[in-house]
């Protein structure tokens, strides 16, 4: 698969299959493609038409956006820059029906919607977050959020690009409990992250790319070394691995 944007392949002859349910972190350089697969996969960015190349979601080549929406849950440093002082918490979690952030006059909330939004509030543990701009919220209150958004149709994937990013210390706990929790419930994670520290445990696979391609791709202790880090990166690192958690230095 070929992705282009502007007048650079972001990814570049990319090929990759993750089944349903299951737990895969994405690491890399800044500019090696992480987020466009993101994109690609969510439908924002699409592949150059080759005849070797083949995108399938689900099982499916050609998916109604509005569907797919059903199927992954999306957490994004896009969504969060967007989430401004005249949305309320619950308006964020409701506006994951709609593709929006928000909640306009053209969209029917109806009882069922209310509904689904509380159930997926109450599994972030943000109900008392429903009545507050979200101006007013710590970046981890808000990352939760975001996450009950994208539970809001209960989907089968949540897709994470960079999900701790400018967290404190505590946020980053909080928002990688409440991953660990939904990955032990079932639901699968699909997770682009610069920092070693967000591979929480239930995740076993973990593949590397540089300039748009993969170039490592395998379990999470053959992957996450000393020395195969250090060449990806070009500097030095030491990798320690404690609880099932991986820290470099």
């Amino acid at each position: 698969m070929f992705v282009q944007r502007g007048d650079r392949l972001a990814l570049n002859g990319l090929c990759l299959t993750v089944q349903p349910g299951e737990h895969v972190a994405i690491l890399g350089p800044n500019g090696s493609g992480k987020s466009t697969l993101i994109k690609t996969i969510t439908r924002e960015c699409y592949p150059l038409l080759r005849p070797e190349t083949r995108l399938r979601i689900l099982g499916q080549e050609n998916w109604n956006i509005f569907e797919l929406r059903t199927h992954l849950g999306i957490v994004s440093n896009d969504l969060m820059a967007r989430c401004t002082r005249d949305i309320t918490g619950r308006e964020l979690v409701l506006s994951g029906f709609f593709g929006s952030v928000g909640i306009w006059p053209n969209h029917h909330v109806t009882a069922e919607m209310e509904e689904s939004a509380g159930k997926a509030m109450a599994r972030l543990d943000v109900l008392h977050l429903a009545n507050r701009w979200l101006d007013e919220l710590s970046s981890g209150e808000a990352r939760r959020l975001l996450i009950a958004r994208a539970l809001i149709h209960n989907p089968d994937t949540l897709l994470l690009d960079e999900p701790t990013t400018s967290l404190d210390v505590m946020a980053l706990h909080e928002v990688r409990t409440q991953l660990r929790a939904l990955a032990r419930g079932g639901v699968g994670l699909l997770l682009v992250t610069h920092h070693l520290d967000d591979i929480i445990p239930e995740i076993d696979r973990v593949l590397i790319l540089r300039e748009g391609a993969i170039v490592v791709d395998g379990p999470k202790a053959e992957v996450l070394t000393s020395d195969r880090l250090s060449e990806v990166f070009g500097v030095r690192l030491e990798i320690l691995q404690r609880d099932g958690f991986y820290h470099a230095w």
